[in-house]
Parts: structure tokens; C-alpha cells; sequence
């Protein structure tokens, strides 16, 4: 079984944590950025995340999700969602602010999606042209971006950790995680001590990676 994705993918995160958090045994594969031929190839598009299971792929991340959840564990539950609009859409809201901080930094994290110059160039050409600027001019503008995002997470409502529910992950920390982790990659943001608290909770449980040690 393989994982197809992209490190700093939100949608291919979803499908990393369950995996993780259900014990599934799978191999993860970093494809470059630039490498669309390794997804149409599969499921007709270029997309990630992609599970390829008993010589047949799936290429939506909550369906992947869903499909690692059946094969993973029985004990490691999943407890219901249904509250993460809650959260995810304030901070979709100020999605230009977020994508701005993000994007530029995403190619100097040292990821194995950018491990060469053409899929760093592939994706700056891909993400300058939604945020309407260059890398240079978003990272110029950083103090601006972090002050309306900022003010987002001061705002965000009360998180339920997975030490709120015994210790149990949701289909709500499937949704809200990724987006907040990613965030992770910025230098000095400021975020309230519930969202920090629900962030570490999360990634220690899924085991997956924040980028703190290295945000810029």
C-alpha cells in the first residue's frame, strides 16, 4: 500500500494522520511538485494525496481517509465530527493572507516535493499567479499577512483536544489540523495557548511533523 502526497499538502496531511493514528502499515511517496504524469498516470489528474491499494487508486483525500480508517485498528477510534466549519471557515476567510505567508515558505522548508529547481519554479509559477504578487513581494509584506491572520486565531473558538475526549482523534482534528499546522512555518506567529496546545496535542497523536524548528 502507498501513499502518494506532498509534505506540505493540508489534503494529503488528512490522509498521513489517520494513517498514523490508525497504525496502518504503508509506504509514503514523495512525488516532486512538478511531477503530474505520477498522478494522471493513477487516477487522470494531477492531485495528491493517492492511495494506491491492491493495484487500484484512490484520489480524494476524505475518501482516503475514510478507506485508511476501515483498514486500520479497530481500538484506535475515530470519534464523529460535524463542528469544524466552526473553524475552518474564519480561517478560510483570510485565505490570500495565509496562502501569502505559506506559499513562499514552503519552497525553502526543505521539503522532498521541491528537492529540484523545475518543481520549485512549477509551483512559484502555480502560486504567485493566486496570490497575485511574487514570493519576494508576499515575504516583504510578512507583517501585514500575520496581523490578519493573527487576528483570525485570536478569534477562533474554543478547540476540543484529544485529551478533552479520552485521548481519542475526530473527523473535526481531520479537517482543522492541517490548515492550523501549516502554519507552523512561520516565524514568530502568534497564536492563542488553546490553539499552540491543540496543535501539539494533535501532531504528537498522529505523529505528524509541525515545522516549527525551521519556520522562517
Amino acid at each position: 500500500m502507498k501513499l502518494f502526497q506532498y509534505d506540505h499538502c493540508p489534503f494529503c496531511v488528512r490522509a498521513d494522520m489517520v494513517a498514523k493514528y490508525k497504525q496502518v502499515n504503508f509506504e509514503s511517496v514523495y512525488l516532486l511538485n512538478d511531477d503530474a504524469d505520477s498522478c494522471i498516470d493513477r487516477v487522470g489528474k494531477k492531485m495528491v494525496p493517492i492511495l494506491e491499494i491492491d493495484g487500484q487508486s484512490i484520489g480524494e483525500s476524505l475518501d482516503i481517509a475514510h478507506k485508511l480508517d476501515e483498514l486500520g485498528k479497530t481500538d484506535q477510534v475515530i470519534a464523529e465530527g460535524g463542528d469544524s466549519d466552526r473553524f475552518t471557515q474564519p480561517l478560510m476567510t483570510e485565505n490570500r493572507a495565509i496562502f501569502s505567508l505559506l506559499f513562499p515558505r514552503s519552497v525553502q522548508m526543505g521539503l522532498p516535493e521541491f528537492a529540484t529547481q523545475s518543481a520549485i519554479e512549477f509551483y512559484r509559477v502555480n502560486k504567485e499567479a493566486m496570490i497575485e504578487c511574487s514570493f519576494e513581494q508576499a515575504l516583504e509584506n510578512t507583517a501585514e499577512h500575520k496581523s490578519r491572520v493573527e487576528e483570525v486565531l485570536s478569534d477562533l473558538p474554543e478547540l476540543v483536544k484529544p485529551s478533552d475526549r479520552g485521548g481519542l482523534l475526530s473527523w473535526d482534528d481531520v479537517m482543522i489540523f492541517p490548515m492550523l499546522r501549516n502554519l507552523t512555518m512561520v516565524k514568530d506567529i502568534q497564536m492563542p495557548a488553546q490553539v499552540v496546545d491543540y496543535i501539539n496535542e494533535v501532531a504528537a497523536l498522529t505523529k505528524v511533523e509541525l515545522y516549527t524548528d525551521r519556520a522562517i
